[in-house]
Formats: C-alpha cells, structure tokens, sequence
C-alpha cells in the first residue's frame, strides 16, 4: 500500500512539475548551456515529434483512448502487476495527463527543452515521463520473452 501512495504522489508531482515548468517557460527562451542545452518556449500542435499535426480533436481522443487503456489495465491487474510494470505505466499516464491538460486548456502543447547539439525535437518534462516509461516497459517486455524463450527450451529439451 505504501508503494502505491508513493506513485500516486510521484504521479501527482511530476504532472505538477510539468505544468508549472510549462508556465515558467511561456513566451521565454533561455540559454542554459551554450551550443548544449537551452529552453526555448514552442508550441507543439501534433503528437510526438510533432506527428499527426493540426488535428486537436483527434490528438486528444487518442491521448484519453490510450490513457484509458492503461488506467483500465491498472485497475484489472492492480493486485498481481509487476512493480517495475506499475512505475512504467505511471510514467506514461503521468507524462500523458501532463500534455493532455496542454491540449485541453490551450489546444497546443507547451515544448522547450531544446537540445543544442543535435538535431532534435524540442520536448518537455511530461515528454520524458512517458519516454522513461516506455522504455522500461520495453526493457521489461524484451526481459519476459527471452526468459519465456529460454524456459521453452528448457521443457523442450526435457521432453527430446
């Protein structure tokens, strides 16, 4: 139980974190580190990396579709999920209700850490969130099917 009011506050705090680093950041761009890293205020109509541009509505039913999915998942498997499964989804429903809110209250999402060096989207703490998480949930994902895989050969090779 205490492991689950830890990720609900994290949920909660990184939603905040988003949301107020948005605010700070509107209108702004600041250079952090020169030819490195700096925030650079930009509006993002699509999705990821800009995808799927100039198309709200459905942007935001896709976005509330898949946070649905994993709440719904959540709720099914909350007594037998995985820990390190819950903390990748709470990433990635924390990041994803971060960029909704964006989208439901200025119809655009608020982007501005820019990386310098390299030709690369411009992103926002939410962004992050949902990255981290899915990339756990690959790690954890690509992990269970070699374990299945080995544990095939094994009762394969049982039953040769």
């Amino acid at each position: 139980m205490k492991k689950k009011i830890m990720l609900a506050i994290t949920s909660l705090a990184i939603i905040l974190l988003d949301q107020l680093s948005k605010l700070l950041i509107i209108d702004k761009s600041i250079n952090l580190i020169p030819n490195i890293l700096s925030f650079t205020y930009t509006q993002n109509t699509g999705v990821a990396f800009g995808l799927i541009d100039n198309n709200l509505i459905f942007v935001i039913l896709f976005n509330i579709v898949i946070l649905g999915i994993i709440i719904k998942f959540l709720k099914e498997n909350r007594e037998s999920i995985d820990f390190v499964v819950l903390v990748s989804l709470i990433l990635i429903l924390s990041g994803g209700v971060g960029n909704l809110i964006d989208r439901l209250l200025r119809g655009y999402v608020v982007d501005f850490i820019k990386l310098e060096f390299v030709k690369f989207p411009i992103f926002n703490l939410a962004d992050i969130s949902v990255t981290v998480g899915v990339f756990i949930l690959i790690i954890v994902i690509v992990k269970q099917m070699i374990i299945n895989k080995n544990d095939s050969r094994k009762i394969n090779n049982k039953i040769s």
